[in-house]
């Protein structure tokens, strides 16, 4: 491995404090020996044009959380398919001298729901957005056919269920008020916030008969997670979707590629699940 020159990671957005991201590359920079820093940096939608500007060439790569993911496209225009595939970014990295977007949350969902041995031909997604988009990429990924997006905002639902259409994934489009509705999914994914109140109500049969995927990871267990306690159902929190994520994040800033693995791989993932208060077994 080859590191790259620029030593210095961010991650942005608003509100950031709360960001695990820097305690999972840490951990990871740590593990691998590295000299580099990664920081967190609050930039809201309205400031990121500056803050952008104002990067320096010492800077290797950045994280995006909400709410940048899609403003971000406006600003840099180089990037990876799987952006156009999402209409979203999460990740800043350089190819040469070039900054590049790319999306890394396909991958960590699609990880995640693997290590639980999760498939799904028929699902639920809870929410509309960006990170809506990104599971529906990885369940239809991992052999989904059909999936249904429940949200509060149907024009949103709209967009994003264009998104998953164009890759070929049958999706619906329906109002929190049709979950009884509708028939019972193999899985629920919420990508709602950890901590929001009057999230809907999931119907009994629901929570009996489906697997849960909950984006939320603080507090823990979330809302839905609570519903699921007496489900003989698995539930797999959004934290092992946050870790695999960086884990790509990482080849990128590394490799330049996502798919490719990390020298001792397996060493580091466990440091940075460890940095996080996951066990590796």
């Amino acid at each position: 491995m080859a590191p790259i020159a620029e030593t210095d990671f961010e991650v942005w957005g608003d509100p950031v404090e709360h960001s695990l991201s820097p305690a999972l590359h840490r951990a990871a920079y740590a593990a691998m020996d590295l000299p580099w820093t990664y920081r967190y940096r609050e930039v809201t939608q309205e400031l990121i044009t500056p803050a952008w500007v104002g990067v320096g060439a010492h800077l290797g790569g950045i994280s995006l959380t909400m709410p940048l993911k899609e403003r971000v496209l406006d600003i840099i225009a180089p990037r990876d398919s799987i952006v156009d595939h999402l209409n979203a970014a999460n990740t800043v990295y350089r190819s040469g001298q070039t900054r590049v977007l790319s999306n890394t949350d396909a991958f960590g969902v699609e990880k995640a729901l693997e290590r639980f041995d999760i498939q799904a031909e028929r699902a639920w997604i809870l929410g509309a957005g960006a990170t809506a988009r990104s599971v529906g990429y990885a369940l239809w990924k991992r052999g989904a056919t059909s999936v249904t997006i429940f949200a509060r905002g149907l024009e949103r639902a709209e967009r994003s269920a264009y998104f998953l259409r164009e890759c070929g994934l049958s999706t619906q489009v329906q109002h929190f008020s049709e979950l009884d509705n509708v028939m019972p999914p193999e899985l629920v994914a919420s990508t709602l916030p950890g901590g929001q109140e009057n999230l809907p109500g999931m119907p009994d049969i629901v929570i009996e008969s489906a697997a849960l995927f909950d984006v939320a990871y603080s507090p823990w267990p979330s809302h839905y997670a609570r519903e699921w306690e007496s489900s003989p159902q698995p539930v797999v929190s959004g934290l092992w979707m946050l870790a695999y994520q960086a884990l790509a994040q990482i080849r990128l800033f590394v490799h330049n590629d996502p798919t490719l693995p990390l020298p001792e791989e397996e060493k580091v993932f466990a440091a940075m699940l460890g940095a996080v208060g996951l066990s590796p077994e």
